[in-house]
């Protein structure tokens, strides 16, 4: 994107435009905001480049501590990266559940939330997005969930492949479901649970039984049974917290920890 694009709307006496404002929100806080209205209004992807410095502090008509400031917080935040060097400058991250996850576990580690809590609600949501995935099924929703499981059909005997695979097949129900707030939580805790908990699911000996879950669960949501769907994939969730009760017992009572 070029910079002159982000010189839209009034203009100030000094030739910048006049950030709109909320009572006690910082500067810094004002344009962090703008700059990501101008991310989401322009459908910028993940690799575009942000107007230079120069640019920005004309637009915004700030000093250069606030924008560097408000750059920090989007970076903070996994939204933007801060590229050094020659041609270096702030570019647009990708936001994905693994980003928000991070920014979730300071939280969740400051009000002492433990792994065992992130896990029940991880049952909770994603029974809840099964359902909402049979309910509002089509032929693109089918093939996708179909694609996935065909993908496990050789059951990659690889730990990371396996976990891979296995939880492909978890995020496209959960993106199926049609709710992106319950659907990036629900990834967010899983991405928070392989790098903290575990990444491998199951053991080698338990994974048959566990694509025949996904196959039935599968089933359930081409068919359009919200109901049946929500049950199995509530009764898959139940079976995997039984596996980590045995594998992972005093884990699960640990505070979530950000780092």
């Amino acid at each position: 994107m070029k910079g002159s694009e982000m010189a839209a709307g009034p203009q100030s006496p000094r030739g910048g435009s006049p950030l709109p404002t909320r009572r006690n929100e910082k500067v810094a806080e004002q344009v962090a905001r703008e700059i990501l209205r101008v991310i989401q209004r322009d459908g910028l992807a993940p690799g575009s480049t942000l107007p230079s410095e120069a640019l920005m502090l004309e637009r915004f008509n700030i000093g250069r501590g606030s924008l560097r400031e408000a750059l920090r917080i989007l970076e903070v935040n996994g939204l933007v990266i801060i590229k050094t060097g020659p041609g270096g400058g702030p570019i647009v991250a990708a936001s994905t559940p693994a980003s928000f996850g991070q920014m979730w576990t300071l939280h969740l580690q400051s009000i002492g939330s433990t792994y065992r809590e992130l896990l029940d609600t991880r049952i909770e949501y994603e029974s809840m997005l099964a359902r909402r995935a049979a309910e509002r099924v089509n032929a693109a929703t089918a093939r996708e969930i179909s694609a996935t499981l065909q993908e496990t059909v050789d059951l990659p005997a690889d730990d990371i492949q396996y976990a891979t695979v296995t939880t492909g097949f978890h995020s496209v129900v959960c993106d199926a479901g049609g709710n992106s707030v319950m659907a990036l939580a629900t990834n967010a805790i899983q991405s928070i649970w392989s790098r903290r908990v575990t990444t491998v699911l199951f053991a080698p000996e338990d994974r048959p039984l566990v694509h025949q879950h996904h196959r039935d669960i599968a089933g359930a949501i081409e068919r359009g049974s919200g109901r049946k769907a929500e049950q199995l994939m509530r009764a898959h969730m139940e079976h995997y917290r039984e596996y980590c009760e045995r594998r992972y017992p005093a884990r699960l009572d640990d505070v979530v920890d950000w780092s």
